[in-house]
This record gives C-alpha cells, structure tokens and sequence, in this order.
C-alpha cells in the first residue's frame, strides 16, 4: 500500500488530517472549550478554507510516488473514454461492459417501488467521480463533466427518490465539485465556470424542502424531485434518515446564503435528539408524524451509523457547540451501552441491554471516527477487531458473530 503522501498540493493533507488530528487530541470525555476550539483551527489550517468543506463531502487518495498513480488514472482513463461513447446522463456507467443503469431512484429502494417509468438518469456517476478526477489530476475530464452538467443536467424529473442517498451522493458531490471549481483558477479554463454546479446544488436542494413538511419536522425519507411528497407516502424513516442532512444543508446555507437549507436539517435534527432515551440513546427507526420510534434496538450500524458521523463533522465544520454537546452525550452512551470489550452489539434504547450480538460492515467507520476525536485507543482496540474479521475471511462480511 502506498504510503500517505502526495504531490498534488494542499489536498494531500485531506487524509492526513485524521492521523495529525490524533496528536493534538485528547480522549473525548476530557475535552474542554480550549481544546475544542484548538482542534477545529487545527483541522482548518491543515485543509485550507475550501478544501476544509470539501474533505467532509469526499474520499481522498494520497499516493508516495507518481508510478502509484498508475491503476487508478489507467481506470480512470477507460472509464473517461467508455463514457465518450455513452451519454454522461446516466446513474451508474459500467466500463467493462459498456452499459449502464438508471438507479438513483433504486438506493435504499429495497421492495424496488414506484420506480420511475420515463427516468433515464441524473448523472449519478459523473457528479460522484468529478473529486475524484481533481485528486488524479485529470483536469481536462474535471472540466469537461462540468460544463456536461452546465449545459444537460436538470431536476426536474418525475422521480421518487430517497432523501438521505440523494442527500450525500447527489448534493454532496455538487458542492464539492464546485469547491474544486473554484477554490483556485488552475483547474478550469478562465471564464468557463460562473457557479453552475452551486445553481444545480441550490435547485436540489430547494427541491429536498417539501420532504421537512411533516408535522414533526422530522423529513419523509422519499421525495419526487418533480412533485414532492407522494400521497400516501411512508411515515417510516431512519436515524440516520434524519440526522444525516446537517454537513450537506448546511454547506449549501453558507454557500448560497439560504438559511433555510441548514434550518430545515438543524430542526429535524433537535428533533431527533429530543426523542432520545433517559439513557441518550437512539433507535433505529421512527415515524415522521407521529414522532415515535417504531425500532427501539439500535447500535452503531445500518439506520444510525451517519447520526453519530455527521454529529462530529458539523462541529469541526461549523464551530458551533450544540453539535458537539450532542455528539458527546451520545458518544458516551455507546461506549457505555454498546460496547462489549472491542466489539458493538446492538441494544434497546429504553433499558441500555443488549439485543443483537454480531459485528456489521457498516459498522467499519467507527475507529476512524475515534480517531477523529482523539479516543486513539478505544480506536485501536475496535480497528483490530475489524482487521481480525478481514484476515479471517478475506473480506469484511455483512455482519458476523464474534470471532474468538
């Protein structure tokens, strides 16, 4: 594995952050006002005023030497040059076959219902792959799936989509991509770019705001991006349904100067929190209008995994405590509740005893989220548990009951 570093400027500390974060931090329960405040000018020094938005809505490969960049540009060459020949529109492009798929409306779509009949795609794949293009140093395809988006993508499309997925693949990459845009002039030809991506980003998001008319405040998991919310639409969401909006939402306020973007998320997240058990913990899944929890067992996996990620990136992002005090409340919960030696089972929010006994793979975020806070070993601990399932197996299975 090449080792973490690069020649390709102030990204190259994107990754690098999680590990230098490490030496300024102290474990979660003994952070202070001062050494909060230290942690989040740290992290921004490091990144740099844009490339800091941008870290948290992409992943970033940093590489020793340019012959390591060979796999990854050779893909992304074939990849550029397969869809030369196919229309950029399409969600999913596959570049050993030369097809693609239309399945924005698909993710989290599980029973596969009120698929679209006319949707031929949103760029899905583009939009996703644009950061990744400006980390290889392709600029020329950077460019070019800019001014495709600029001049062929809409919204304006009668599809029923999920919330959450379109949240963090759909807007997410919109306003990074626009970040790379525009954070220096050496990326894009001069006068080429006048805030395309951001207009496309604001557009989405203005169409995100019907899912927040619930009585709750809480989002509807499902919104048609042409029509809004569906009659008879489901009630049901997750945690991290409606507590996974605030980085994205919030990014698009300050980019755009709508405060109602951030507004919407940061209320359905309050929301959220008020639900919380005498313990501070959350279940799985709820119901929009009547506020209640329908899922009363709850880990750090599938339904809730981003709740707690999302917590702490919004307080790096956006400085305010209120993320913070929640995130602490809740991190100390599950170190306290869920954890058994280095694994997490799953348990009920209202009695804290335990329910399912089994590692998950969404689980895996939680050491580099551990990490991010300064909880170093608690982090070690989890890691190796997780790396013990891999050399097991070879890969990282859905889920496993523990290894001895």
């Amino acid at each position: 594995m090449p080792a973490a570093r690069s020649a390709f400027g102030p990204v190259r500390w994107a990754l690098l952050s999680l590990l230098i974060l490490s030496v300024f931090s102290h474990p979660v329960a003994g952070f202070g006002a001062a050494k909060k405040a230290c942690m989040r000018e740290k992290v921004r020094k490091i990144l740099g005023p844009k490339l800091f938005f941008f870290s948290f809505f992409g992943t970033i490969l940093v590489f020793d030497n340019p012959q390591d960049l060979d796999v990854p540009l050779a893909e992304s060459k074939l990849t550029c040059a397969m869809s030369k020949s196919l229309l950029f529109l399409h969600d999913e492009l596959k570049p050993l076959t030369k097809t693609f798929t239309d399945s924005l409306s698909e993710l989290g779509n599980l029973k596969l219902e009120f698929l679209p009949q006319n949707y031929k795609g949103s760029a899905l794949s583009l939009i996703e792959s644009l950061s990744s293009l400006v980390v290889l140093g392709n600029f020329t395809e950077f460019q070019r799936g800019v001014l495709w988006l600029s001049d062929n993508l809409t919204f304006d499309v009668d599809a029923r989509v999920n919330l959450f997925e379109c949240n963090i693949r759909v807007l997410g990459g919109l306003i990074s991509a626009h970040i790379l845009a525009t954070d220096t002039k050496s990326r894009l030809d001069h006068g080429l770019y006048k805030n395309q991506l951001l207009n496309l980003a604001e557009d989405l998001g203005q169409r995100f705001l019907p899912a927040f008319e619930s009585p709750t405040g809480l989002p509807y998991a499902w919104i048609n991006l042409k029509n809004g919310v569906m009659e008879n639409e489901t009630t049901e969401t997750s945690t991290s349904g409606c507590g996974s909006l605030i980085l994205e939402m919030g990014a698009l306020t300050r980019l755009t100067g709508d405060s109602r973007y951030e507004a919407v998320a940061l209320r359905a997240l309050r929301k959220l929190w008020s639900m919380r058990s005498s313990l501070n913990l959350l279940g799985t899944t709820l119901d929009v209008v009547t506020g209640e929890w329908i899922e009363y067992s709850s880990g750090i996996g599938a339904g809730v995994d981003s709740f707690y990620e999302y917590l702490i990136k919004a307080y790096i992002l956006f400085g305010s405590d209120e993320y913070w005090d929640i995130f602490h409340s809740a991190y100390l919960a599950v170190q306290k509740y869920f954890r058994h030696g280095p694994w997490y089972h799953e348990a009920d929010m209202r009695t804290g005893r335990a329910t399912y006994w089994q590692l998950t793979s969404l689980q895996a975020f939680w050491p580099g989220l551990q990490i991010l806070v300064g909880d170093i070993a608690a982090a070690n601990s989890s890691h190796r548990e997780f790396f013990h399932v891999w050399q097991r197996f070879g890969v990282l299975p859905e889920s496993c009951m523990r290894i001895l």
